[in-house]
């Protein structure tokens, strides 16, 4: 018996667990299996040990990617390893992909997979059930008289040949949330990978420039299959880079536009801006409401630092938002405040100048902000400069849990040796004006009255640039009216892609 487990990962996160779904597809009729899901848990070390205790579970896999969820996975991972020391615990995702050696030294984590869980998975089963030598898994790292072996290299397999998700495993129900895009919001992801390699991005370590998608054709029959047996109205893309090609979603748009069905992807603004204006009328048509993209910074030279690639400068951020005003379709721009410079005071404020100018272009735009964290890319420039600055992994999964780490991973507060506390106050104090003159139009409860003064009680201080201690601000928005930024809950990494889990930020 395998429990798949899908640790907390953040206090509110209610998503369909698409990463242990996708796993659980290769394993469906040839193992039996049990999910189970700790974001809807209220005691989920009493579950999951009565679990392994009734089914017999000897196999226990986890989807870990960095942050809270990571924090989870750890503490889990001991306890049920000391409750059964026979259980095989298996790691898959961003931090066991990227942090492998690391997760190894652990004593407590008996492998690690690399690559597709759902072709994975099985294998090692399969070798551990007839007591042959793990070797003969594909794709899997594990430790072997004090050393670590990784097994051979598994292809990225068509995302096409991924069979059904077994909704049936768990409560769908449960995960649909209402959203800006609808009453009844689910998530998919229909592609992995991405064509790009940017210098903070995790999907370049694990995908190296590889864009993989489903078809035009299966993501309608997904999107028709979900609204007829769900009840659903709205679906989130959780792609690492959903619009890679336009002519996939053009005829995505031309097989759902009388689905009456809304949705929100992510992709680069500088590949959206080269989109006919054909395409980006059937994309409204059809139903998209929202765009996340990565703006990152208005400074040429750290984008180029960043190996953004493409054609994105500054320039182009603020004609994309100019142009997708004129369909309707809400731009949501990230930045990330804080990489590696001798100058951070003068970057953010530069940047803070920037995003004026985007709300100028277009007031419906949404700002997402990060602070830079270092993502483990051996030879990127990014990397190396951070290095170069000072900044050091742990070294042992411990240390991980430590609460300056859990920061790091969140993209708040991650206090790299360049970044100074004075740099996350200057951040964070223009993120509340900013977002006290212009309420996110993703925060549902906020009533008409209550955006109207909360334009009002920020206007001095947005339009005469006097950020600093907002506490009259502050205390509305987080006391009097509970405001929720405009950001993705719980999605820590920029995009944390990996096997097990298959939620990113782009």
């Amino acid at each position: 018996m395998i429990l798949l487990v899908n640790p907390r990962s953040a206090q509110h996160s209610h998503r369909v667990p698409l990463s242990v779904l996708t796993v659980a597809a290769g394993l469906e009729g040839r193992y039996p299996y049990e999910i189970v899901d700790e974001n809807l848990e209220a005691d989920a070390d009493k579950v999951i040990e009565k679990r392994i205790r009734q089914l017999g579970v000897r196999y226990l896999g986890l989807t870990v990617m960095p942050g809270p969820q990571l924090v989870r996975a750890i503490r889990l991972s001991k306890l049920m390893k000391t409750l059964f020391p026979k259980l095989v615990v298996i790691w898959g995702g961003t931090f066991p992909s990227i942090h492998t050696e690391t997760v190894l030294q652990s004593g407590y984590v008996d492998l690690v997979v690399l690559g597709d869980g759902e072709l994975i998975l099985p294998q090692v089963v399969a070798a551990m059930e007839k007591n042959a030598p793990l070797d003969s898994a594909s794709g899997i790292a594990f430790h072997r008289n004090g050393s670590t072996v990784r097994t051979q290299r598994l292809e990225w397999a068509d995302p096409n040949d991924i069979p059904p998700l077994p909704y049936h495993k768990v409560d769908i129900q449960r995960y649909l949330q209402r959203t800006y895009l609808g009453n009844r919001t689910s998530a998919y992801h229909s592609s992995k990978g991405c064509p790009f390699k940017c210098g903070f991005c995790s999907v370049v370590s694990i995908f190296e420039g590889r864009w993989l998608a489903q078809s035009a054709e299966r993501v309608a029959q997904e999107v028709s299959f979900v609204q007829k047996s769900f009840g659903v109205d709205s679906i989130e893309f959780f792609d690492d880079n959903f619009f890679t090609s336009e002519h996939r979603v053009e005829e995505l748009c031309d097989r759902i536009e009388h689905y009456d069905i809304s949705w929100w992807g992510e992709g680069r603004s500088d590949t959206l801006h080269h989109y006919s204006d054909g395409t980006l009328r059937k994309m409204r048509d059809a139903g998209c409401r929202m765009i996340f993209t990565g703006a990152e910074t208005s400074s040429a030279e750290k984008l180029k630092l960043m190996n953004k690639g493409g054609t994105q400068s500054a320039e182009t951020i603020l004609e994309f938002a100019r142009r997708i005003k004129e369909f309707g379709i809400v731009p949501e721009f990230s930045f990330i405040f804080g990489s590696p410079s001798d100058d951070v005071d003068g970057d953010i404020e530069r940047d803070i100048q920037f995003i004026k100018q985007i709300k100028r272009a277009n007031p419906r735009s949404e700002i997402i902000f990060y602070v830079y964290a270092p993502v483990l890319l051996p030879g990127a420039n990014l990397f190396e400069e951070a290095t170069k600055h000072g900044f050091e992994y742990p070294r042992t999964l411990e240390e991980w849990t430590q609460p300056q780490w859990l920061h790091f991973d969140l993209r708040k507060r991650p206090m790299l040796p360049w970044i100074k506390a004075k740099h996350i106050t200057k951040i964070r104090n223009f993120e509340r004006v900013l977002n006290a003159y212009y309420p996110s139009i993703s925060d549902l409860r906020l009533t008409e009255p209550k955006r109207r003064f909360m334009h009002f009680l920020s206007s001095w201080r947005y339009e005469n640039d006097f950020h600093a201690a907002p506490y009259e601000i502050r205390l509305f928005l987080t006391k009097v009216f509970k405001y929720r930024q405009p950001e993705i809950e719980g999605a820590p990494q920029y995009p944390p892609h990996g096997l097990l889990e298959r939620i990113s930020v782009s």
